[in-house]
């Protein structure tokens, strides 16, 4: 009774009209989208971590479901980025790009853990004469056929960082280098202090204190865990922390406690026998806190295990025997529904620790538990385009176990600046009472620019005073002209598995291709490959046709988060269908010559596929020279160029030059380019023998066969 009277006072101090005029109002302290002090774009889709260090705010942000991570206007990927808060009232200043700092070119999409770590000895156990406090950032990298998680440390004397690659390998089978939580602690056997650091499936690293190197964090070189004999993780870890004098972390469903000595192991102490789901996590925001019923620590987390998660938070008290009893405390989905008097199907929260701070009123720890939902109802609430609540809500656990929730800028009412879940606190560094919230989840919506970070008095965070609503209205996005250019053409490419590419067929001819049209991806022409050798022969090839790079973007946003289409995924006849992920080249139409037109000019035939790669990475320089020399001498020998691209995305478009070719029939095929390539007229006429090698050994070739569901007429007598 004591809890729900809390809870219900909570939610008349945090959500109800204010009778009096408050003392202050919640303020937007950054909006994504604007180029700082130094012309460095400051943006993000989501902010990943806050932390104080050294008398600054830092940030770290992310670009998922971001279009200047996916079709940058400027042609070179947005990586996440590291902001820095000088002043409460001053600009947030990009302080680190994750991207061009790297020195491999690896690209980053999230900013996953920033922390300040303080280490008081060195890697061989020497007590320093003074803690030295390290801003450490790790982030994770996919490429296309493997993974890197990357460490940097700031200098706080010039302000660089110095970067350095933790570990690096395959990513097949689902492998994710995803670093998530990092954590100081001295191994009790050895007396060495280390920084253990969650690297996503592949495990757990950790590294020492060494002054002599630039970023001084010497990584180890093989995992604490998991031994080689036990492979990657099922799940990316997701939390650290150091309970009853040891070191415990979490993943899946279960919390293994470190073993300590020369060469540690780890002992499972909880599992939840649970399914998870790898996306959600698990056991998410492990915290320590006083045990309520005696001596030593308790150990809270969430409890997301899937798209069934009610984010229900539990408690770990240590059992006096080395064990621990598990206990439910409180029910975000259930604070959330009855917060909004609406059904609550989904929540998820505690993307971070849950963030402790000390009660102005009663000096004791409370902690802040950030979290979101999905309405079933009430469609005024959610973000436009989902069943997101558009605010940000968060609960407050008091010391007393009892949860009381509030949101960010007061109760969301439509028309006022959409948030969608705080995911990161801080206490102001700047001696000046206040937290420090930012925020925002993707969770597979455009987000462009919608990172946020808002600030107000600890007080009204706690709900124990009321604030305003914040003046600022959030800017509206525009979008760089280059991206909304149209149409714009896109051409896929998929590798069937052995003996499946007619499943994929069938799939296309099913189910995808009404799916395009229904998204606004409009289907042109579908083709499979032949006269080549097995492999070659199971391509599937196809291009459609969108109103502008941006607007594919969006398409390709809405139709695979389509209900339908994941459960066409889920068919087991469109399972394993394919060897790789599909390759694709988007494109202008050259010369304002629609497609459609072009592949309509030549009646039956055989249309071909030639893909060249420029020497020098110069693709304008190749595409000129196939025009002007190349192309004519094609005509002479029976074969027809129908369209020549230059790709549109970097880095593509600096190397890679398209073309469509036609031929008269498939027995001319070979003749045909034996003449082309015997002929020394128009070889002879070039006096770059590396355009000429690019052109007589082209990337890939490959002969096309037009389905009878292709949406050509003059290419498909089925189609009216």
């Amino acid at each position: 009774m004591k809890q729900f009277f809390a809870l219900i006072l909570a939610v008349f101090l945090c959500s109800t009209p204010a009778i009096a005029a408050p003392p202050s109002a919640w303020q937007l302290s950054y909006d994504a989208g604007y180029h700082d002090a130094l012309g460095r774009f400051a943006g993000g889709s989501e902010i990943m971590h806050l932390v104080a260090h050294r008398g600054k705010l830092f940030a770290t942000n992310g670009y998922w479901m971001d279009s200047h991570w996916v079709i940058p206007p400027h042609q070179e990927k947005q990586s996440a980025q590291v902001l820095r808060l000088d002043q409460p009232n001053a600009q947030w200043q990009v302080d680190l790009e994750l991207g061009q700092t790297n020195g491999y070119d690896l690209r980053y999409m999230k900013g996953n853990i920033l922390k300040s770590v303080t280490f008081t000895s060195d890697g061989l156990g020497n007590k320093l004469s003074e803690p030295v406090e390290l801003l450490v950032m790790a982030a994770g990298a996919t490429m296309e056929r493997g993974g890197a998680v990357s460490a940097w440390v700031r200098n706080d004397q010039d302000g660089t960082w110095h970067h350095q690659i933790v570990r690096h390998g395959a990513n097949t089978g689902g492998i994710r280098w995803v670093p998530r939580d990092m954590e100081i602690y001295r191994d009790k056997i050895t007396g060495i202090e280390r920084l253990i650091l969650l690297l996503g499936n592949p495990g757990v690293v950790s590294g020492v204190y060494d002054p002599s190197l630039p970023g001084k964090i010497r990584w180890e070189n093989v995992l604490e865990y998991p031994f080689p004999d036990l492979g990657a993780v099922k799940t990316r870890p997701l939390g650290v922390v150091q309970a009853n004098g040891s070191l415990l972390f979490s993943v899946d469903d279960a919390i293994l406690r470190r073993n300590d000595g020369p060469r540690p192991t780890y002992t499972e102490i909880v599992r939840l026998a649970d399914d998870v789901d790898t996306d959600v996590g698990g056991i998410r925001g492990l915290t320590t806190i006083k045990n309520p019923n005696g001596p030593g620590d308790s150990i809270l987390f969430l409890w997301a295990p899937g798209g069934r998660s009610t984010s229900l938070v539990k408690r770990l008290d240590p059992d006096g025997r080395g064990g621990y009893t598990i206990h439910d405390e409180a029910n975000m989905m259930d604070l959330m529904s009855q917060e909004l008097d609406v059904k609550v199907t989904y929540t998820l929260g505690a993307h971070n620790m849950m963030y402790p701070v000390t009660d102005p009123e009663t000096g004791e720890t409370v902690h802040v538990i950030g979290f979101q939902g999905n309405l079933n109802g009430k469609e005024e609430l959610r973000w436009p385009g989902s069943r997101l609540y558009a605010g940000a809500m968060y609960a407050i656990r008091a010391a007393d176990g009892s949860y009381s929730v509030c949101e960010v800028n007061n109760r969301y009412q439509k028309g006022k600046n959409i948030l969608v879940s705080p995911r990161a606190f801080c206490l102001s560094p700047f001696g000046d009472d206040m937290v420090y919230v930012g925020g925002h989840d993707a969770s597979n919506r455009i987000s462009d620019n919608m990172a946020w970070i808002c600030r107000a008095p600890l007080k009204t965070v706690l709900g124990q005073q009321r604030s305003d609503d914040m003046p600022q209205t959030r800017r509206s996005e525009t979008v760089n002209a280059r991206l909304q250019a149209g149409p714009i053409y896109e051409l896929r490419i998929y590798q069937a598995n052995e003996r499946r590419m007619q499943d994929l067929v069938t799939r296309f001819r099913q189910h995808t291709d009404g799916l395009f049209k229904h998204h606004g991806l409009q289907p042109m022409v579908y083709w499979t490959a032949s006269g080549g050798t097995p492999r070659q022969n199971r391509r599937f090839i196809y291009v459609l046709k969108h109103p502008s790079r941006y607007a594919a973007f969006s398409n390709w946003t809405h139709f695979t988060n389509d209900r339908q289409w994941q459960r066409v995924l889920e068919t087991p006849q469109f399972q394993g269908l394919l060897s790789g992920r599909p390759v694709s080249y988007f494109a202008l139409p050259p010369d304002d010559a629609r497609l459609e037109e072009v592949l309509s000019r030549k009646q039956g035939g055989i249309h071909e596929l030639r893909i060249y790669q420029a020497a020098n990475a110069d693709a304008q320089k190749l595409k000129q020279f196939y025009r002007e020399t190349m192309q004519p001498a094609l005509e002479q020998h029976q074969i027809s160029t129908l369209t020549t691209w230059t790709p549109f995305d970097r880095p593509e478009s600096e190397h890679l030059l398209i073309t469509i070719l036609h031929h008269q029939d498939a027995e001319t095929v070979t003749a045909n380019w034996r003449a082309v390539n015997n002929d020394p007229t128009w070889q002879s006429a070039s006096k770059d023998n590396e355009l000429l090698e690019s052109v007589l050994h082209p990337r890939q070739s490959t002969m096309l066969d037009t389905t009878d569901f292709s949406h050509i007429p003059s290419l498909n007598p089925n189609r009216p």
